[in-house]
């Protein structure tokens, strides 16, 4: 298991994981990357957020009500068809949105579908697997890419340990079933602290930085927090924090969105691309207003207008200014070429012909 330090590894060991990724975790992110392999992933895998807006919804319309399977459901799919044609890819949960989107055609050709393997739960709780899914059967079901969701809190050795151990897992699962996984860091306040916190805001930074360097050995690509407060903090420390973080960050990374504002996450993309960051996964920032129309025809006419202009927007951020994953590691397409053998598809240990014993990826 890894210990609760890391090290970056040599700049060619960080380039030769993606000449030697296997054909599944290639495929995987050249179907969730635009043209440009940048990063647009629109986030659709909420589960208990969903709920409480809907909750809200049905309060402020004076008939108080539980959210149905069906109107969860439906909620996501009417996102989907509205806002994914504008994603390089969607991420979806296996409960209400996943195969949902496959066997409505909710999900345009194109786009990668990237699922939520991890269970829903409070943070500071050990992860576990969504009861009865995994990485395998994300697999089978055609997806692009798993996501896992860690919370951390590396100054907790127990919580550190219990975390990585799972995300170990979870990451020689992908490899097994040659799917590429993409992990997310959250902070969280402790027992008795708010978000707002003196206490939590002084170490969530330091935080995010440890947690990226523990998942990056892990996982082929990383959704990381905002290192900071463009409130708060001056511009110059928030210019160091971003350097910082992609140091610290051996996999290509993406910017999360952890229900900002739309027009404070703006700024917060335009910081991040600017600092090495390959694109963004957004959710709550662009549709959490859709939430607070009145009728269905007022939140379809809220994603067709606001919704799809904000995603128009943040594209336009990443492609003038973010880092394709290719070239933050100096890889051409002949390289990649070049990388695959006569013999790659053998498994390890089989005969071909004279030439003894191979080690394909198969």
């Amino acid at each position: 298991m890894p210990q609760a330090t890391a090290t970056k590894p040599h700049a060619g060991t960080l380039k030769d994981h993606f000449v030697k990724l296997s054909p599944g975790k290639l495929m995987g992110l050249r179907q969730i990357t635009d043209s440009n392999n940048r990063f647009k992933v629109l986030a659709l895998d909420q589960s208990n957020s969903f709920k409480k807006a809907l909750r809200a919804m049905h309060e402020r319309a004076g008939k108080p009500a539980e959210p149905s399977y069906e109107e969860i459901r439906d909620c996501k799919l009417e996102m989907v068809r509205g806002l994914g044609s504008h994603a390089s890819a969607v991420l979806l949960d296996v409960n209400f949105g996943a195969r949902q989107a496959l066997n409505s055609f909710a999900l345009p050709k194109g786009v990668g579908l990237i699922v939520r393997v991890e269970a829903s739960k409070d943070a500071g709780l050990p992860g576990e697997y969504e009861p009865g899914w995994s990485a395998e059967k994300i697999k089978r079901m055609g997806a692009s890419a798993v996501k896992l969701l860690v919370y951390l809190d590396t100054e907790d050795k127990a919580n550190t340990r219990a975390q990585l151990s799972f995300a170990e897992k979870v990451s020689e699962e992908c490899r097994k079933h040659d799917i590429l996984l993409m992990t997310e860091e959250l902070s969280f306040p402790r027992k008795g602290e708010e978000k707002t916190s003196p206490a939590y805001k002084t170490r969530k930074v330091n935080n995010i930085l440890e947690a990226t360097r523990l998942l990056g050995p892990l996982t082929d690509i990383l959704k990381l927090e905002f290192p900071g407060s463009i409130k708060d903090d001056g511009s110059s420390q928030l210019a160091d924090n971003l350097a910082r973080l992609n140091e610290a960050a051996i996999r290509p990374w993406v910017l999360l969105s952890a229900g900002e504002k739309f027009d404070l996450f703006v700024k917060q993309v335009e910081m991040a691309m600017k600092a090495g960051c390959s694109g963004y996964m957004a959710g709550r920032a662009i549709f959490n207003e859709y939430f607070d129309q009145s009728t269905p025809a007022d939140r379809a006419k809220f994603l067709s207008g606001t919704g799809v202009e904000r995603m128009k927007t943040l594209n336009r951020i990443v492609d003038s200014s973010a880092q394709a994953w290719t070239t933050r590691y100096g890889i051409k397409p002949e390289d990649l070429g070049a990388a695959v053998t006569p013999t790659w598809y053998l498994d390890k240990g089989e005969k071909a012909g004279k030439a003894g014993a191979v080690k394909g990826d198969y």
